[in-house]
Parts: structure tokens; C-alpha cells; sequence
């Protein structure tokens, strides 16, 4: 499906892909016209970049890395497609709602390449979201960089990835709201939240600002006003800054069977993701870390315990176990030996690994969640058990 998406990038359509596909991969006939007439909203293309690195990450396949239809996307929207749509730090600003339009009337003229994901408002210029999204393209295009050409262009990208950062928590972010904006007008003034999309690609950098919108989206107040396409991403990324017992308030609701609009897919997608890697708090290495996969248990109380079996992950089919805060183990079911980085809440000096004491380092999560973590090999075949020195 993401090489359908990233193969349908094309110079007539100024470098965005389908917004919509059927199972041949051409583009649905509810929203799309021709070239010049069809509903795009512009974060998309930012958006599948990063869903192709993390499918990267979480598989192994190096596919989604050197595939030629997946580079010439990478390319394609890193530079054609910001400049294109006028995306740049210096011009973005400046732009006008709808850029490139080809028509003066059709079906879609007003809402090709529609700037972010909010789809009601006409006044504004830009969404918090397409910064935020726009910011994690350009960075996670560094990763899977191999080529030298492609190392070059990644190197000048994060640049524009840092102007873009920056402008976000300059024009997004309201000082006397304590939260970030959705949209903004041309005035620079702005409205709705743009807490979930900011917080969901990793752009919030100022540790005011990151705590600020995490109690914006932790406040019973917020839940009761989004919908549930943006409630389905929230619990998470509160697990992941976290937030726990939001994350599990908002992952309950969701998961409620009188919940309305619940059999929309991006749901029970997004209750799976929560409890991998929220609950369980499996989550794949980035390029160049000294580990393969990381766990973080984050149960709704220190005495209830959880597993999750024959996940696969990279080459491996893993079993994983947390009982309660006090261990977690991994069982590398099938496949090549496994670095495992064990993370625990809380600041120790040493943990157990199989009964041996093993210095702990400790850090802080960007959220402000002190954790203690070692790094264990678990061979083929083999279980590892980390626990914490008894008091």
C-alpha cells in the first residue's frame, strides 16, 4: 500500500500523491476529477514518508529503504514537493491558502492541496500539523539515507527542518492558551488545538511547550470535544511521553463497545498500537542506537501483569512479558540474537539481569518520566528475564 501511495507522486500534481486509492492503485472517484481537480491534504505526503521509515525500522526490510519507487518519493517530497507547494521556512508564511490551483472552478479546486489535515475552516494558511509533519519528513529522510546523494540532500534538509521547528513553536504556539494551535491565519493569529499532530511527529521541542500541550490533551475537558479520528492517536502518544493514566482513560473510551464511529479501522488500529507500544512499550531502534528493540512497561497499576506473544519483529518472533513494575522478559522465539533495552519507571542504580546485578543508566523521558535502563543480548531460542533489586 505505501508504494502505491509513493509511486503515484507525480509532476502534474505537483508532486503529491493520490489522497485516496482503490486495490489497483488508481485514484477513487470520490475525490478525484483529473490532475488539476482532486482533494489532497498536503501533510500526506510528509506523513507516508515517515510511515515508510517506521515500517523500516519495525521490519527490517530494507525494501522500504532502497526500493526505487520508495527513493524517488523521498526525493520528490523533500524538495520539489516543498518547494512546489511553497513549504519553505522563508515563504510559508506568505502563501496562499491554496497554492497551484489550475482552475477556476471544478469539484476539488478549493481543496487541492489543502494545508494540513483540518478540513471545516477556510481562513487559515496553514495547519500546526503540516510544520509538524513537514519537521519529521526532513528528519526521518536522514535515516535511510544511503546514497551519497541522498546523504547530501538529508544533510541540507535538516536545516529547513530546524527553521521549520522553530517557526512552529514561534507562530503555533499560545502563550496565553498554554497550548499549540491548529491552524493559522495569515495574521499569524490562530485557533483549535494542534496539540495531538505536534506531540504525535516528535516537533515539540521546549520543554514548557511539550508539557503544556501534554496537560492540554490530558484534560477531561479536550476529550470531550475531539473526534475520534484524533482521539485515536492520543493514548499513545500520552503512553509515550508518559501520561499514563490519560493514555488509558482515552484507551478505554475508544475501546468501549457503545463507542459512536467506532468501527471506523484507524480505531481498533490505534487500540492494538497503544497497548504494543504503549502498554508494552515495545518499540523498534532507530538507525545507529546500541540496541534492536526496547520495552517499557506502563500498566494501569504496579500489581497487574501483561504479555504479548509471537510478535514479529524485524527477523525475530518474540514473546514479552511485564509482571507488574517489579520485571520484564523477552523470549526470542525464533530468529538471530536480539539486543533488548529493558526500561523501567523510576531512577535505580543497579537491575537484575537473570538474577545478576548489572549497573542501570538512568535518563529522563522528553514527557519528565525518570526511567532506568541495561541493554541485554537474548540469543536464539533463549528467554531473559530484567528485574529490579530488591529493596
Amino acid at each position: 500500500m505505501l508504494g502505491r501511495f509513493a509511486a503515484s507522486v507525480d509532476e502534474k500534481r505537483d508532486w503529491a500523491s493520490y489522497w485516496e486509492i482503490d486495490g489497483e492503485g488508481h485514484p477513487s472517484s470520490a475525490d478525484y476529477v483529473s490532475d488539476a481537480d482532486f482533494w489532497f491534504n498536503l501533510p500526506a505526503n510528509f506523513d507516508v514518508l515517515d510511515a515508510i521509515v517506521r515500517m523500516w525500522r519495525w521490519t527490517g526490510d530494507d525494501i522500504y529503504r532502497d526500493d526505487p519507487r520508495f527513493r524517488e518519493f523521498f526525493r520528490r517530497t523533500v524538495t520539489d514537493y516543498v518547494t512546489g507547494w511553497q513549504l519553505q521556512p522563508e515563504k510559508i508564511l506568505h502563501r496562499p491558502r491554496i497554492a497551484n490551483q489550475r482552475l477556476e472552478t471544478g469539484r476539488f479546486v478549493d481543496s487541492r492541496g489543502i494545508p494540513g489535515y483540518t478540513e471545516g475552516p477556510k481562513d487559515f494558511i496553514f495547519g500546526a500539523d503540516l510544520l509538524a509533519a513537514e519537521y519529521r519528513a526532513l528528519r526521518s529522510f536522514q535515516e535511510i539515507a544511503v546514497t551519497p546523494q541522498d546523504k547530501a540532500l538529508a544533510a541540507s534538509a535538516q536545516s529547513v527542518a530546524n527553521k521549520i521547528q522553530q517557526l512552529l513553536e514561534r507562530v503555533a504556539w499560545s502563550q496565553s492558551q498554554q497550548h499549540y494551535l491548529g491552524v493559522i491565519r495569515q495574521d499569524e493569529s490562530g485557533f483549535e488545538s494542534g496539540d495531538v499532530m505536534t506531540l504525535y511527529f516528535g516537533a515539540a521541542k521546549d520543554p514548557d511547550h511539550l508539557r503544556g500541550a501534554l496537560d492540554y490533551i490530558s484534560s477531561p475537558k479536550y476529550w470531550q470535544k475531539i473526534n475520534i479520528e484524533e482521539e485515536s492517536y492520543a493514548p499513545l502518544l500520552l503512553f509515550r511521553y508518559g501520561r499514563t493514566e490519560p493514555a488509558y482513560h482515552i484507551l478505554f473510551d475508544l475501546s468501549r463497545p457503545e463507542k459512536p464511529r467506532r468501527e471506523y479501522p484507524e480505531v481498533s488500529y490505534a487500540v492494538i498500537a497503544a497497548l504494543v507500544g504503549g502498554t508494552m512499550g515495545v518499540a523498534p531502534s532507530r538507525s545507529g542506537e546500541p540496541f534492536d528493540v526496547q520495552t517499557l512497561a506502563q500498566l494501569p497499576s504496579a500489581g497487574d501483569d501483561a504479555s504479548l506473544q509471537s510478535l514479529p519483529f524485524r527477523n525475530n518472533l518474540l514473546d514479552i512479558k511485564h509482571t507488574g513494575s517489579l520485571s520484564s522478559s523477552l523470549s526470542n522465539l525464533s530468529g538471530p540474537a536480539l539486543r533488548w533495552q529493558a526500561v523501567f519507571r523510576g531512577t535505580v542504580r543497579q537491575l537484575k539481569v537473570d538474577g545478576k546485578a548489572a549497573l542501570a543508566k538512568q535518563d529522563t523521558l522528553p514527557g519528565g518520566m525518570a526511567v532506568s535502563r541495561v541493554t541485554a543480548t537474548v540469543p536464539p531460542g533463549a528467554t531473559v528475564i530484567v528485574s529490579r533489586m530488591e529493596e
